[in-house]
Formats: C-alpha cells, sequence, structure tokens
C-alpha cells in the first residue's frame, strides 16, 4: 500500500515541488511553488514541504505559526496542493489530515486556519470534511476563512 507522508523541503525534493502540476481551473487560485518558497526563505513564519507518495512528491503545503497573531491566526496553512495526477484518489485528504495531526503536537495550537475563495466549492467541500468551519470572516475581502478546532 503507498504511503502519503510529509517531508521537510530539501534541496532533491523542493526541484520536483516545482515541477507539479495544478488542474487548469486551479492555476488561478493557488500561488505558484516557487512564489510559496521564496515567500518560506523570507518570513521565518512559514514552513514548506513536500508531500510524497513513498518516494514520489505528489505535492506541496506550507504552514505558518505566527506566535504574535491572536489564538485563531497562531496556526494557519496558507498553501496545499496535489499535483493534478494525483488528484480524486484521497492523497489529498490524507496529507491534509497528516498536516494536520503534526500542528496539534505544538501545546499552543488550539485553531488551524487557512482561506479559499468563496466560489472555490470543491475546496470548500474538501476542507468541510475534515472539519474546517466556514466563519464567514473574509481575509484580505477576497478569501473565505475556514477554521478547524483541535
Amino acid at each position: 500500500m503507498a504511503q502519503i507522508s510529509i517531508q521537510e523541503l530539501t534541496v532533491k525534493n523542493m526541484y520536483k515541488c516545482l515541477k507539479l502540476k495544478l488542474a487548469e481551473d486551479q492555476v488561478d487560485r493557488i500561488a505558484p511553488n516557487v512564489y510559496s518558497i521564496a515567500e518560506s526563505k523570507v518570513d521565518p513564519n512559514f514552513t514548506p514541504y513536500a508531500i510524497h507518495l513513498d518516494e514520489e512528491v505528489i505535492g506541496f503545503v506550507m504552514t505558518e505559526n505566527d506566535l504574535n497573531e491572536i489564538e485563531e491566526r497562531k496556526y494557519w496553512i496558507p498553501r496545499f496542493m496535489i499535483d493534478v495526477s494525483y488528484q480524486r484518489k484521497g492523497y489529498g485528504k490524507d496529507a491534509m489530515q497528516q498536516v494536520i495531526d503534526m500542528l496539534k503536537k505544538n501545546d499552543d495550537c488550539h485553531y488551524i486556519g487557512l482561506s479559499t475563495e468563496p466560489d472555490n466549492y470543491p475546496a470548500l467541500r474538501f476542507y468541510e470534511s475534515l472539519g474546517f468551519v466556514n466563519t464567514g470572516e473574509m481575509l484580505e475581502e477576497s478569501e473565505v476563512i475556514l477554521l478547524l478546532k483541535v
């Protein structure tokens, strides 16, 4: 049985993360992985990871931990993507659950937040299936905030 794992971004898997592709209707909804990786190098609150299926890199995720934020904003998942050829196979759900479990290990993690466009119904259904609740609040007037109480 193939195994999903969340692994630290390294030189070896970073280049594979840069080659990952989204479905055509997702391209304008998610920042490119190269942007996220660059952002993580200048903002110490961001941590990038490669999502592996056994030895194959199939996705990318970035977490944010800002201890100066309010409780509902300390732990955030600003980026999450699975390569188009691996979508709709359960790998995304397994990977996101592992990210949630990883963040929950922090004693001060009581909420995990993320955001998506309010009309991104597949993403909303996906996150809600993992227990995230649409707060109705908007992030920068363009994305709706979802919270998971842990």
